[in-house]
């Protein structure tokens, strides 16, 4: 597969995850303002994705021995598709919807962009950085939102601290299941 289409798919996930942004932003509403925030970054992302194919195409940087795959960009992007369409029907909770972004901010596509800027060549690195940077704090703000939601759950079910670690809360992060494990869809 061609540098071309690799970028232009890289693009189109980071688009992907801003419309999802915008979906909860419009169904999740205890967030708003932070799903939004993370919509335009996201959207920031799409553009700086554009510049580096723009740069590395003119200087003619290759991004061969990247560990970015065809395919598990494509399987993310429809991952991220399926999410929407849950997220525009009001599919989520607050933790549902906190978890997923969490998620998605953690992925090993997401965290490329800090691997990547360690090899690249040294003028496309400074907005690799960037990137890699913003991922870092989305991770930060997504996790920060999600803990205290939990918080505010537990709290609201009158759970102490040590009910909580004994029990009160199960491994899934106190939300359902988001991926149906055998059928490999999208609950």
């Amino acid at each position: 597969m061609k540098e071309a289409d690799i970028f232009e798919m890289l693009i189109e996930h980071e688009l992907a995850v801003g419309h999802l942004y915008e979906a909860l932003a419009q169904t999740v509403k205890e967030r708003e303002h932070l799903w939004r925030a993370l919509a335009e970054d996201e959207m920031r992302h799409a553009k700086w994705l554009r510049t580096l194919h723009e740069v590395t195409r003119a200087s003619k940087c290759s991004w061969a021995g990247t560990r970015l795959r065809a395919q598990a960009i494509r399987t993310s992007i429809s991952y991220v598709e399926k999410l929407i369409e849950r997220a525009k029907r009001g599919g989520f909770t607050l933790l549902q919807a906190l978890s997923v972004a969490g998620d998605l901010e953690n992925a090993l596509l997401e965290r490329q962009f800090s691997k990547l800027k360690d090899s690249a060549p040294a003028e496309i690195r400074p907005l690799l950085t960037r990137l890699a940077e913003e991922t870092e704090r989305h991770q930060k703000l997504v996790s920060k939102a999600l803990d205290s939601e939990r918080r505010r759950d537990d709290q609201a079910r009158g759970l102490t601290g040590s009910e909580e670690i004994h029990g009160g809360r199960n491994s899934a992060k106190g939300t359902e299941s988001i991926i149906d494990d055998e059928a490999g869809r999208v609950a």
